[in-house]
């Protein structure tokens, strides 16, 4: 399973392929298109590659912000919009300078020199990615192994990750062509709609109600925490839920993707991408909310950092989708740390630091990046708390800040400062302030939930 944030498809080797179009090319600028997906195709693909694990945080993330039902569900609704009016830049940007990656589009808008700025954010990101994935599959396993009569010693989420590493992620993290993973996606496709739905239907099932008068089958014997529901609300909204919203600045992104998304699809009309892309926004904002209220209306304020960890040890469809994403997320989990390693590359090539990108020191660079992302997922047990951190800060700034300046940048230089086009596009501005108030009081809030719990 993917997270935007984390996605799985594999993130591209960023370089310089075209110079931005001179002022005398202007006036014979057309719209051009060479792609060669259909429009269904394309929908299918982004949504299905920018849904993922960061699903599993949104009732807790609901639960923590003290966020009422109609807040949660318009906080997911607007910035679902938001997240496809940045994406959408990213595609006009490509249109006007025929880039295709996008670092080309940051060399273009701030200068080559400047290029490994993104190298290194998109490592940062899926470095933190590469975590969370981790903790996943401890929390996973380790409550899989826990319905067997194995000792504690063997199902503890610290060994399970470290056995996990060692045996699983290491060698499959070794392998250098990718495309025999492409497989995940369908994979991580069939575990995000067979979790969604079964969330819903123990939702509606009374399975793990709470009234009295009908105690719910995996409530009775007291194995897990009883739902409890003193928080919920129907409208309120203060600061905590920002908490919501950094989880939400993780579900939705898939930005640096963008150029590959654009290049592919075939385009009758230039308004052919802005509709893909608010039409697979649209879905996925639809399959948010529909997990976020069924995991918070079945577990209220005790839902925790991964929903699945919630239901009863011995609810066979809980235990199906722990199997399902367990494996969706081992098999993706190469494709999201190849681009953690590929941002490190290019950023230490560009930072004069050749030697990393040497091919003799991959095993020594995967063996490092994997130890510090297990060590990582194993002193932060609470995988939500990481996926608030990476939102607030990462998904801030690669959906809300980065997008708009670049495309501004590059409308400057196009058709100049006094230009009608320019004027118009310095409007994307206004995402900058919401995007650093996002950042700092997304962390601050974050890390003030991390210390209360």
């Amino acid at each position: 399973m993917r997270s935007s944030g984390m996605n799985s498809n594999k993130i591209q080797n960023f370089e310089i392929t075209k110079p931005l179009l001179s002022k005398k090319s202007k006036s014979t600028a057309i719209f051009k298109d060479g792609g060669t997906a259909s429009f269904s195709t394309s929908v299918f693909n982004l949504a299905n590659n920018v849904a993922g694990a960061g699903l599993l945080t949104l009732a807790a993330g609901k639960a923590t912000g003290a966020c009422g039902w109609v807040p949660s569900i318009l906080i997911c609704s607007c910035l679902a919009m938001a997240s496809a009016r940045t994406f959408i830049m990213i595609g006009k940007a490509c249109e006007l300078t025929g880039e295709k990656t996008f670092k080309g589009l940051w060399a273009q808008a701030f200068g080559e020199k400047t290029a490994y700025i993104v190298d290194t954010i998109v490592f940062i990101q899926c470095s933190l990615s590469s975590t969370i994935y981790i903790g996943l599959l401890g929390d996973i396993f380790s409550a899989l192994l826990k319905g067997t009569s194995l000792p504690p010693i063997i199902t503890s989420r610290t060994n399970v990750i470290l056995f996990v590493a060692a045996t699983l992620l290491f060698p499959l993290n070794l392998i250098r062509n990718l495309s025999a993973l492409a497989f995940t996606s369908i994979l991580g496709l069939c575990a995000i709609m067979y979790t969604v739905l079964f969330m819903v239907y123990r939702a509606l099932d009374g399975t793990y109600n709470i009234t009295p008068a009908s105690v719910g089958m995996f409530v009775a014997d007291g194995m897990i925490a009883a739902p409890s529901f003193e928080g919920s609300s129907m409208w309120n909204v203060d600061l905590r839920s920002l908490v919501l919203v950094s989880n939400f600045g993780l579900a939705f992104i898939a930005h640096y993707n963008a150029p590959s998304y654009y290049r592919e699809m075939k385009k009758d009309t230039p308004k052919a991408f802005p509709r893909m892309v608010m039409t697979a926004y649209a879905i996925l904002a639809m399959i948010y909310v529909t997990t976020m209220s069924a995991g918070y209306y079945t577990f209220g304020d005790t839902s925790r950092g991964n929903i699945l960890l919630n239901y009863h040890p011995k609810d066979m469809l809980a235990l199906l989708g722990r199997l399902a994403t367990g494996l969706s997320v081992v098999f993706g989990f190469p494709l999201v740390s190849n681009g953690a390693r590929e941002g490190l590359k290019n950023a230490s090539m560009a930072l004069g630091f050749p030697a990393i990108s040497n091919p003799k020191n991959h095993v020594p660079l995967v063996l490092c990046m994997l130890t510090l992302s297990s060590i990582l997922a194993i002193l932060v047990s609470d995988i939500k708390v990481i996926a608030g951190f990476s939102g607030a800060a990462m998904g801030s700034f690669l959906v809300y800040m980065c997008p708009p300046l670049v495309y501004t940048n590059i409308l400057r230089k196009y058709y100049g400062a006094d230009s009608v086009e320019y004027k118009r596009g310095r409007l994307s501005l206004m995402f900058l302030p919401f995007g650093c108030f996002i950042a700092i009081m997304g962390v601050a809030m974050t890390y003030n939930s991390m210390k209360a719990a």
